[in-house]
């Protein structure tokens, strides 16, 4: 077989990506004679090459970026790479109509650490997430087919607990604006109950407040009364600095801010250390 009968047979099944044992099973060749093909493609940009011994088909509309959008291929590239994942943070919220700015990467949350791959103008990063799959998904469509997004529950949690991957609490209370118009009650009430985290109550619950959304605010309240609950800064400090949370909260003022500039939240039991500001 021909590479370009291959490359249209693959197509026409729906598919944009393939493997480097897939091609060379396909043309009957050698190693080197297989790479030397697929090369010579990739330097006419009719291939990316996003991974080891992975390949991804451009089309003539996608060849100014180098590569195909990450949606279109993340689910093979990641079950090649044999890891669980979903599609969180700002990436999400997008897929749930809640991005006010599309995200300059595209954001996978995985349970292992994993450099970014960086496909023509196309970069996709991996977060770090301890039981990363227990975190309620759903799946979208895409012109590829189906990938894991979180929840717009699960979405609201991440982005408070990784303001500093979503461009600060600014642009997170921003996003949940819109968010909350898909977020369910009961279902955030469920992963309120279950959870052994608290601190994502306290921050979520505040930003809540700040945009009015009182119905998912008075669920994630009265979800602590069976917690033991500890005082935390709106904003993260320094892991060295946790245990001053409680003490500064004591105090009615921040690590490094002045009690004019800090504020207690007795409701949420947080020292807000910064003023947050719907960005336009």
């Amino acid at each position: 077989m021909k590479i370009t009968a291959f490359l249209t047979d693959l197509i026409a099944k729906g598919h944009c990506c393939f493997t480097f044992a897939q091609a060379k099973e396909a043309l009957g060749v050698s190693d080197i004679a297989a790479r030397a093909t697929l090369r010579r493609l990739k330097q006419k940009g009719e291939l990316a090459h996003p991974l080891s011994n992975f390949y991804v088909i451009v089309p003539p509309e996608y060849r100014v970026l180098g590569c195909r959008p990450a949606d279109h291929f993340i689910h093979e590239l990641m079950q090649f790479i044999g890891t669980s994942y979903y599609v969180g943070l700002l990436s999400a919220a997008q897929y749930h109509g809640a991005a006010h700015h599309r995200p300059q990467q595209f954001q996978i949350m995985i349970n292992q650490k994993r450099r970014p791959i960086i496909c023509g103008r196309i970069k996709i990063v991996f977060i770090t997430k301890k039981n990363a799959e227990q975190t309620p998904t759903q799946n979208f469509n895409t012109s590829q087919g189906a990938i894991v997004v979180s929840t717009p529950e699960a979405t609201a949690i991440d982005m408070v607990t990784y303001p500093h991957r979503c461009g600060g609490l600014d642009n997170v209370l921003t996003v949940l604006t819109d968010l909350v118009k898909k977020m369910d009650a009961a279902k955030l009430q469920q992963l309120a109950s279950a959870t052994a985290e608290v601190t994502w109550i306290q921050r979520l619950g505040y930003l809540l407040d700040l945009i009015k959304a009182n119905n998912l605010s008075e669920i994630l309240q009265k979800s602590l009364e069976n917690h033991r609950v500890r005082a935390r800064t709106l904003i993260a400090l320094p892991k060295k600095s946790v245990a001053l949370e409680e003490l500064s909260f004591k105090l009615g003022k921040a690590k490094n801010q002045s009690s004019r500039e800090a504020k207690k939240n007795d409701k949420w039991k947080l020292i807000i250390n910064k003023k947050l500001e719907l960005e336009k």
